[in-house]
């Protein structure tokens, strides 16, 4: 699978058994979702509870969150011009990124 589509495109597949995503975009937004975390720090209160994860090629960060019941919104937070290769999260539910170009983790402000 890819996504919620068989893989290779065209081919027939078996999804039943799978868990499949709750959201998905298009290559032109993107090629490689990195996953990440729920938002549960302090510091950026207007992401508290929203998934947080990114894009390894384009170094686009983004937040997805639930308006309704199985209905999810993609929002753009920043473009980093990172290759995101993974995010973390501390103790007190603060983010992290690794920009995989430089091996740099930064934190947030």
């Amino acid at each position: 699978m890819e996504g919620k589509h068989c893989y290779p495109p065209g081919s027939s597949c078996n999804s039943s058994g799978l868990t499949l995503p709750i959201h998905e975009y298009a290559h032109p937004l993107g090629e490689a979702i990195i996953g990440g975390y729920l938002y549960r720090g302090s510091k950026i209160s207007g992401l508290a509870g929203q998934y947080v994860f990114g894009d390894f090629i384009r170094g686009q960060i983004w937040r997805l969150q639930q308006i309704f019941p199985g209905v999810w919104q993609r929002n753009l937070l920043l473009s980093t011009g990172f290759l995101i290769s993974a995010f973390g999260r501390d103790a007190a539910g603060e983010l992290y990124v690794l920009d995989y170009g430089s091996g740099t983790i930064y934190k947030p402000i």
